[in-house]
């Protein structure tokens, strides 16, 4: 791609923007309720080079077998792509009173009228500097369905180098961070061993697409 982006703030705006637009067309297209699937960005320092999108079908299968399959992902993207950074898009659900909900199950709280618990995109961007040391920031688009098939956003929040310590779940942002440290693959891989590779990848359940 032409545009570079050289911090993680940057790829994270790059990523929110992306996300938003995505959902208001998803919702536009399918109806209120139709959920974004998990999608992956991969920087190589100050370049988006992947994108990887988990289909429907693999959606549905078990939380435990989700995560398998998305840290395979991750890991194949890092040692074989070079990827430097991370960003994985996913729906949840956000609080926006904290101290209200503390404890609280989230998906249950937000059934409740008054709740003060929203929907939201959630965006984990995982980021290894040249020292060495990786940060993992975490931002939500909290957002409510509108008539006529709209989307209403609220103000986005943003916890930064916090997002194992903020999200209920903290799987997915302990893997990313995981992911980062495997070393790259510096030996010369042949076009067509990269080929099996992206035959896997689609095997395994995800969309890609790649910019160089």
């Amino acid at each position: 791609m032409e545009d570079s982006y050289g911090d993680n703030f940057s790829k994270l705006a790059l990523a929110a923007t992306s996300a938003q637009i995505a959902k208001i067309y998803c919702v536009k297209e399918f109806g209120v309720g139709e959920d974004l699937t998990f999608n992956f960005m991969g920087w190589n320092n100050d370049e988006l080079v992947i994108i990887c999108q988990m289909t429907k079908e693999m959606m549905k299968i078990h939380p435990d077998e989700r995560l398998e399959k998305c840290t395979m992902l991750v890991n194949t993207l890092r040692k074989y792509w070079g990827i430097t950074a991370i960003t994985m898009v996913a729906e949840g659900y956000c609080s926006m009173d904290p101290e209200k909900t503390k404890g609280v199950e989230l998906a249950k709280a937000f059934a409740k009228p008054d709740s003060g618990v929203e929907e939201c995109l959630t965006l984990t961007h995982a980021e290894l500097f040249d020292d060495n040391s990786i940060e993992v920031n975490l931002v939500a688009l909290p957002y409510t369905y509108q008539l006529g098939k709209t989307v209403s956003w609220f103000e986005m929040l943003s916890w930064p180098n916090k997002a194992s310590s903020v999200l209920r779940n903290s799987k997915y942002p302990i893997m990313l961070e995981k992911s980062l440290k495997i070393q790259i693959d510096e030996s010369e891989i042949p076009p067509e061993a990269y080929d099996e590779l992206r035959r896997q990848m689609t095997e395994s359940g995800f969309h890609m697409q790649e910019f160089f």
